[in-house]
């Protein structure tokens, strides 16, 4: 995982290949730790290197949605493809807790959807 300061308390999250979501206690606490260092406000989670969200990697971003919730600092996910996008619909019920933006520089500028756009 690469954790990268972009400014305005925003970090940018970019997972390797290497991760593996069916084993979150050996990244998130170390995660919001460094997070916390970094004096997050807002985790920009990139998902242009992940092919297929499944259940296992869609209760991974749950975890660390969670994680940041308990934090204080808000989870926008950028950068997911239509193809990912469309079977991630077809998989859940509920509308995701965490906020969706088209790219970085949208969710850094806070042009993005979250759970509270979507219950109104």
């Amino acid at each position: 995982m690469h954790l990268t300061p972009i400014g305005e308390g925003n970090v940018l999250l970019e997972p390797g290949e290497g991760l593996d979501a069916s084993d979150p206690d050996a990244y998130l606490v170390e995660m919001i730790d460094r997070l916390q260092q970094l004096s997050a406000r807002r985790l920009i989670y990139d998902l242009k290197s992940i092919p297929l969200i499944d259940t296992l990697y869609y209760e991974w971003l749950l975890s660390v949605n969670s994680m940041c919730q308990i934090a204080g600092i808000e989870m926008v996910v950028v950068n997911i493809r239509p193809p990912v996008a469309y079977n991630l619909a077809l998989m859940i019920k509920e509308t995701p807790p965490f906020g969706c933006a088209l790219d970085v520089d949208g969710a850094r500028e806070g042009n993005y959807t979250s759970r509270a756009d979507f219950s109104s």
